[in-house]
């Protein structure tokens, strides 16, 4: 277990390869369940009154959106094989990242509400240029349009994400 959070770490500070993820199908449900559990814990700490039917729906159909649209891009550029270890990338660094930002907000809060949004902002900077560059890597094109990509396909999942609900 150790070896893995090494992996998803490594990548998360842009020195890893993403074509080492393992792609079991076990291995990436885990993974995708795994940041579903925690993308909802960390939802709940932030707002406690939010509906959970409401949380859950948002982030499966944002977590559908990127691999919708994570399977395009690697069908389009003709890689299909590493549509798997992509988006086990991308979700694994993801929990990595949302568990940080996580484990912050508690402290965090203590300052108010301008510096919890300092941190969200931190947070999405970091989680665009970690997507950029696994995006990047598994299409082998430019890191600076793996993060034009990866900004699209976060606006798109959270457009989507926000529309299942009516929000």
């Amino acid at each position: 277990m150790k070896s893995v959070f090494q992996m998803f770490w490594r990548m998360c500070l842009l020195r890893q390869n993403p074509a080492h993820v393992p792609t079991q199908t076990w291995f990436v449900a885990f993974i995708i369940v795994a940041n579903l559990l925690t993308s909802i814990i960390v939802s709940f700490s932030i707002d406690q009154t939010a509906n959970a039917l409401e949380i859950t729906t948002r982030i499966v159909v944002g977590q559908a959106t990127t691999a919708g649209l994570i399977w395009l891009a690697t069908y389009l550029r003709e890689f299909p094989n590493r549509f798997a270890g992509t988006l086990t990338a991308l979700f694994g660094c993801d929990l990595i990242i949302t568990a940080c930002f996580g484990l912050l907000v508690p402290v965090v809060s203590l300052f108010g509400e301008n510096t919890l949004m300092v941190l969200t902002l931190a947070a999405l900077v970091w989680s665009l240029a970690v997507t950029g560059f696994i995006i990047a890597r598994s299409l082998s094109i430019q890191i600076s349009i793996g993060i034009l990509l990866a900004l699209g396909i976060t606006v798109l999942s959270t457009a989507t994400s926000q529309l299942s609900i009516g929000a």
